[in-house]
């Protein structure tokens, strides 16, 4: 009875193990922390993605288009750099943004720039077909001011005389953070496409009779992402 109770003891361990090991070996990840044998592992992925936007500055309607790229941690996390520019060719037009000295009068000016930064993002259950990330992006953007007529040599900003060259007006650069949520579907397992909503608040900025409120507004966006998830 002994002889018999060891032999089975042994048996049951030696599949247990057999079993943990091929378990262990189908589920293994590529790390970049830790070793084969160890505790600590994280699967490495990365991401390439084109998204485009829809929101307003002040009255206008923009189209911002844009791009990001980075390493997802443990599936769940997320890091890298992200950023957007008005999509216009010809720039927003505003009315009534510097005073010509030549016609002595205001004249309007077209807003070009964009903006971007560190992209840190968490994914809830991104395994499911569907799923929810939290996209936080922080950096800074450029806007600004070129010429109606192309050709002004001088204008008069803030009562005082300049000389300017090739339409070029006021430039400004500001910090800006645009937390947001989306709404992810895993297409096939290299492609995710994404729908989403996020508010852009920049605190600092400041141009030539322009509302410092004008890029504090709300972003719909939607993305694709091409990666290894």
């Amino acid at each position: 009875m002994l002889i018999f109770l060891a032999s089975s003891v042994a048996l049951f361990a030696q599949d247990t193990l057999t079993t943990t090991t091929t378990s262990r070996g189908t589920n293994e990840f590529h790390t970049i922390f830790g070793n084969k044998t160890g505790h600590c592992k994280i699967p490495l992925g990365f991401f390439l993605e084109l998204n485009g936007g829809y929101s307003m500055f002040g009255s206008k309607s923009v189209f911002l288009p844009g791009m990001s790229i980075g390493l997802i941690l443990d599936h769940h996390w997320t890091i890298g750099v992200t950023g957007s520019f008005i999509g216009d060719p010809n720039g927003l037009h505003y009315n009534n943004i510097y005073y010509d000295s030549a016609t002595s009068k205001m004249n309007g000016a077209y807003l070009n720039g964009g903006y971007g930064g560190l992209l840190v993002e968490y994914t809830l259950m991104p395994r499911s077909r569907v799923h929810i990330a939290f996209p936080v992006m922080i950096g800074f953007g450029s806007m600004d001011y070129t010429s109606s007529f192309r050709h002004i040599d001088s204008i008069v900003v803030n009562n005082s005389f300049k000389d300017y060259h090739q339409g070029y007006i006021s430039r400004d650069r500001f910090f800006v953070v645009e937390p947001g949520v989306r709404l992810e579907f895993n297409l096939i397992k290299s492609l995710r496409l994404g729908v989403g909503i996020s508010y852009r608040y920049s605190p600092d900025f400041k141009l030539e009779n322009t509302s410092p409120d004008l890029l504090n507004q709300f972003t719909a966006k939607l993305t694709l992402r091409f990666g290894k998830f």
